[in-house]
């Protein structure tokens, strides 16, 4: 039995790395399971709007890439992560992402899921590809020599319109070219990753850390596999290093970072990381992060405080695939607040 139609809608932004907007309206992009679809163009200010309907994207339930999955950050935590990825998998939007395009620009992109419908889905970034800019570009990239460059963006180019093998072919052209091309080992990890290889995709990665040590993309990208496949201790050592690198451009390394520490029971520096990686969520892209701090003050024993970020999830996602299980989660939290609290003193007679 299919579904009835349903309508939601996308606001977001574009900014380049300078913080501006684009100099001109640049599309917005939605990619699911290879296929790309043009959803709507930037105003002056760089902002957007669209909607997409559930029937219109059928085709799109069988995304290519993985959810994002930290779970077994504590019970709750656990069990609101696997319901958000089975709700996922039933989505017209499920692991979808959107991102722009631009001449000489690199996008960032937004992975789409339910818990993010009818919302602001937070920033895209633009940035240069001809100089380091955020820790988007590899220094050792920059000395590419033009026949490689070429081959690597037009290998990027087939990856995003879903001709794996093509992409396969143009990213090895590149890094035989130039093996030191750690752009294109990233590209082609990411690409390994789309076709379902975390292992190949993490021989690539370290090829990307050998090819230049400072770039940090390969980092963040190796301790979301290391956090699904639920290796703490990597995903500890991985983000503790991305972090090394760049502590102000990835809120994600301070997400998977508290995720790890949690796990292994060390859990003031889990409260640390999951506050860093709220503060740094500005667009509240990542409204799970308050499901982690759940999770760390629930593991603290702090029940007032882990019904405090119960409550903030769901007023940041109201009525998301998950909000019912965190109302009983909260519930059962606020009860056990109330066993703390010490009783009030007796009345003098």
């Amino acid at each position: 039995m299919s579904s009835p139609n349903r309508l939601v809608y996308y606001t977001g932004k574009v900014v380049m790395g300078t913080g501006g907007p684009p100099p001109v309206s640049v599309p917005i992009l939605r990619e699911c399971n290879g296929m790309i679809r043009r959803q709507a163009f930037t105003s002056a200010d760089g902002s957007f709007s669209f909607t997409v309907g559930d029937r219109a994207s059928d085709m799109l339930s069988d995304a290519s890439e993985e959810p994002r999955d930290v779970s077994s950050m504590g019970q709750t935590a656990m069990n609101t992560t696997m319901l958000a990825a089975q709700n996922n998998l039933q989505s017209p939007i499920a692991d979808c992402e959107l991102r722009t395009e631009l001449t000489g620009y690199a996008s960032t992109t937004i992975r789409l899921d339910q818990t993010m419908a009818n919302s602001n889905v937070g920033i895209i970034m633009l940035h240069s590809r001809s100089k380091k800019s955020d820790g988007m570009v590899s220094v050792a990239s920059l000395e590419v020599p033009s026949k490689a460059r070429k081959e690597y963006e037009k290998g990027s180019e087939l990856l995003e319109k879903g001709d794996f093998p093509g992409a396969e072919k143009c990213l090895q052209k590149a890094i035989d070219l130039y093996p030191r091309f750690a752009e294109a080992w990233l590209r082609s990890g990411d690409l390994e990753q789309r076709r379902k290889n975390p292992e190949r995709a993490v021989e690539d990665y370290q090829q990307a850390i050998n090819a230049d040590s400072n770039f940090p993309l390969p980092y963040l990208r190796m301790a979301y596999i290391s956090a699904v496949s639920r290796d703490w201790e990597q995903t500890r050592r991985l983000t503790e290093r991305l972090i090394t690198l760049d502590p102000v451009n990835f809120p994600l390394a301070y997400y998977y970072n508290a995720a790890a520490e949690l796990n292994l029971k060390h859990l003031d520096k889990a409260e640390t990381s999951a506050l860093r990686a709220e503060s740094m969520d500005k667009q509240h892209a990542e409204p799970t992060v308050e499901l982690l701090l759940a999770a760390v003050y629930s593991a603290k024993a702090a029940y007032s405080s882990a019904a405090d970020h119960y409550r903030e999830y769901l007023k940041l996602v109201p009525e998301g695939p998950l909000s019912q299980r965190v109302k009983t989660d909260l519930a059962q939290t606020e009860q056990m607040a109330k066993s703390q609290a010490p009783s009030p003193p007796a009345a003098n007679k």
